[in-house]
């Protein structure tokens, strides 16, 4: 240990540990297969040989501060500082003492705190005396300090002077006049099923919400809210105190407990119904829809749209429609006529809104409650009575789109199906 083979020839070298990994905190010396560590003055080496630690002078002994001085041991040295008495603290150069305060510091009072040079005095609020250093409440009562027909009621630094209390009341530990509890301290007389209700100076019997009383001595009785046919917007069922909202079949029930709320089964249930059919929900249900596209058309993967794709020199598929579009409008129960219900849209082949179409519909049955006009390059699908018989319809729209120079630039058929719900939400 500490040589190491020489690569020159069949002899050992000395290893200089130092060099290669210095072992010490401080100062290394290598010698001889070995080496040793070094420490600045007032550090010592410690056991293990290469770490140094603090030389503590005042426990040794080894410095010379004099009497009225006390050592302060410092890294490497220390220093002579001032002695300070009880209630001074020696300032942060050590030479000079300071007060003390206590009432800031530790504030060994009860109430009030009076520093003083080297100590400090304790001191009570008005309304107590100092014992020792705690402040004890003078009982003004003793003194006769009220008047012969008031109560003395001693507090705490003072006192209160406390009339007497009418009929139902009570004295508070304040001496105040308080309300008797008679529901909470169980000398009500209420009765079956009656709440009791405590009022200033005494109590009525009442009927918890839902009930209803039939006069002084008996029962409280269900009310049927169910009676009044606006409280619910589809049925309502009584219940012990309240009532429950029903909705059809197709419908959930809102936060607010009264009106219902369309489920949308294509989305929560997440129907699949198959290639070339669409989920249509309606209010209170939902309905595979048909929505193939004819041939030669091709199905755009994300308008849904079909869209023409002629061969070469079909000039029968050249004239047909660009472009087919499917909409589905489900509507409740009882619109009026003359509502707006969809605005149809006919595109470019570039995806621009064409400036010039014009919407007609074809194939109209004449028992379709809906009519289409034009308005700001759109087709506004309007009803033509109010709609209360649950239907679904079927409507085929065509839209002309026109060139600059009046020819027929582009055509779309729209399918709208629209279903009306035997409900009027």
């Amino acid at each position: 240990s500490g040589f190491t083979l020489d690569s020159a020839g069949p002899y050992c070298s000395d290893e200089d540990e130092c060099t290669i990994r210095n072992p010490c905190s401080n100062t290394c010396h290598n010698a001889m297969g070995t080496y040793y560590c070094s420490c600045p003055k007032g550090l010592t080496i410690s056991a293990d040989g290469r770490t140094c630690q603090d030389i503590n002078e005042c426990a040794l002994g080894g410095h010379t501060c004099h009497a009225g001085q006390d050592c302060e041991n410092t890294i490497g040295s220390y220093r002579c500082v001032v002695r300070c008495g009880l209630g001074f603290r020696r300032t942060s150069e050590g030479l000079s003492c300071q007060d003390i305060n206590e009432c800031q510091e530790s504030n060994p009072c009860q109430q009030r705190c009076l520093n003083i040079i080297g100590s400090y005095r304790c001191r009570c609020d008005p309304g107590y005396q100092l014992r020792g250093r705690r402040c004890m409440d003078i009982n003004e009562c003793r003194q006769n300090v009220c008047r012969l027909d008031q109560q003395c009621k001693n507090t705490r630094g003072g006192f209160k002077c406390i009339d007497l209390c009418p009929s139902g009341m009570t004295k508070a530990e304040n001496g105040s006049c308080i309300d008797i509890n008679e529901c909470r301290d169980g000398t009500h007389q209420c009765r079956y099923n009656q709440v009791c209700e405590n009022t200033r100076g005494s109590y009525r019997c009442v009927c918890p919400r839902g009930y209803r009383s039939q006069g002084v001595g008996r029962p409280c009785v269900d009310i049927n809210e169910c009676e009044n046919k606006e409280i619910c917007q589809h049925d309502c069922k009584n219940t012990p105190g309240s009532y429950q909202c029903l909705c059809p079949s197709g419908y959930r029930l809102m936060t607010n407990g009264k009106a219902c709320h369309d489920v949308d089964e294509c989305l929560e249930q997440n129907i699949h119904c198959g290639a070339n059919r669409m989920c249509f929900n309606m209010r209170g249900s939902y309905q595979c829809i048909d929505t193939p596209c004819p041939p030669n058309y091709l199905r755009d993967p994300i308008t849904g749209f079909c869209l023409k794709n002629c061969p070469s020199n079909d000039l029968e598929c050249a004239l047909s429609p660009y472009a087919l579009e499917y909409k589905l409008v489900a509507l409740p129960f009882g619109i009026a006529a003359n509502q707006d219900l969809i605005r149809l849209v006919a595109y470019t082949q570039d995806g621009v809104m064409h400036p010039r179409t014009i919407f007609q519909v074809v194939d109209e049955d004449p028992g379709v409650p809906f009519a289409i006009r034009d308005e700001k390059l759109k087709g506004v699908v309007f009803t033509t009575r109010p709609l209360r018989e649950p239907q679904t319809y079927r409507m085929k729209v065509r839209a002309l789109s026109y060139s600059a120079d009046g020819n027929i630039e582009y055509q779309t058929t729209f399918i709208v199906y629209i279903a009306v719900s035997a409900y009027p939400y």
